[in-house]
């Protein structure tokens, strides 16, 4: 499932409706043995003053995505990936960032955060009519791969009035899930919905069925347990792992993580907006099932092989 835009939708985003869907990937990979992508997670730009007991430089995310991208120039890549939260807040924030992604030179993917979803929705919802936040899950492939991009903003505070009863479904969840004392049970994380797991679960059959290597990128950790998972972690935790997934990327939460479940490794990248010079980000290398994400600045160089 692309992200399904109507033609008012696409007026009111303009050039940022094209982002939150799959890239256009060349036939054959560069590679038949080796797979390489980019990543970068949470640049999370606004033109705003520093919030120094958090540690987020907004402003210096600019300089810091426009070193990552002429490194990631550099490299022999199939893609990238953004993992959510380009921008932190005000729609004028994507003018002042996009630019800086058209000198990518590679594919780019990005996965929808909840900073986005908050500043998307904002702006949809000042339309007359109000018109909702879209989805943003979709996939993409290339031989003997299959990549899978997750929305977990689909159920999720950010919605806004013409999203149906999708709020008020992100409430009762919120409330269930703080009765439980969850540590995911928080207002900035949300949930991947019904529809969106009928379809995954597909997705990931038809792929284990093809004999695919399977990779999925979502904002929201799903493991370790931590204040920052998405709110059905633990589902998508089993779905994943059922099917053999080979690896989990995402953001969100800005100090990184990592565990492995089963076969199933789980990867939090840290945050680039984080600290007035550091510049995390990744290149992974998949090969013959060992998988290798080699850090930049603050990010950590993980060697993970095969189960």
């Amino acid at each position: 499932m692309t992200l399904p835009l109507t033609s008012l939708q696409c007026h009111a985003l303009g050039p940022v409706s094209a982002l939150y869907s799959p890239p256009q990937l060349a036939n054959l990979p560069h590679s038949k043995t080796t797979l390489r992508f980019g990543l970068i997670a949470d640049p999370q730009y606004a033109d705003a003053d520093a919030n120094l007991s958090q540690q987020c430089f907004y402003r210096n995310s600019l300089g810091k995505l426009d070193k990552a991208i002429s490194e990631l120039n550099e490299l022999r890549l199939e893609f990238v990936v953004t993992l959510g939260d380009l921008v932190d807040r005000d729609w004028s924030s994507f003018a002042t960032l996009l630019p800086l992604y058209q000198r990518l030179r590679h594919p780019h993917a990005v996965v929808i955060g909840n900073h986005d979803a908050q500043v998307i929705s904002d702006n949809l919802a000042a339309h007359n009519p109000k018109l909702p936040l879209p989805k943003s899950y979709y996939q993409f492939s290339q031989p003997g791969y299959r990549f899978i991009v997750i929305d977990g903003n689909d159920i999720s505070l950010y919605c806004n009035a013409a999203n149906g009863d999708e709020r008020q479904q992100a409430e009762a969840i919120l409330t269930r899930l703080s009765a439980q004392q969850q540590p995911q049970a928080q207002s900035w994380n949300g949930a991947v919905g019904e529809q969106q797991l009928v379809w995954l679960e597909q997705t990931l059959q038809q792929a284990r069925e093809q004999g695919e290597t399977i990779l999925v990128f979502g904002h929201f950790p799903l493991a370790p347990i931590n204040r920052h998972n998405l709110w059905n972690s633990d589902t998508l935790v089993d779905l994943l792992c059922r099917y053999q997934v080979r690896a989990y990327f995402a953001g969100h939460d800005h100090q990184g993580g990592y565990t492995r479940i089963g076969s199933t490794d789980f990867i939090t990248l840290k945050g680039m907006v984080d600290g007035a010079d550091r510049l995390p980000f990744a290149m992974v290398e998949l090969k013959n099932g060992e998988l290798t994400v080699n850090g930049y600045g603050p990010e950590i160089s993980r060697v993970l092989p095969l189960g």
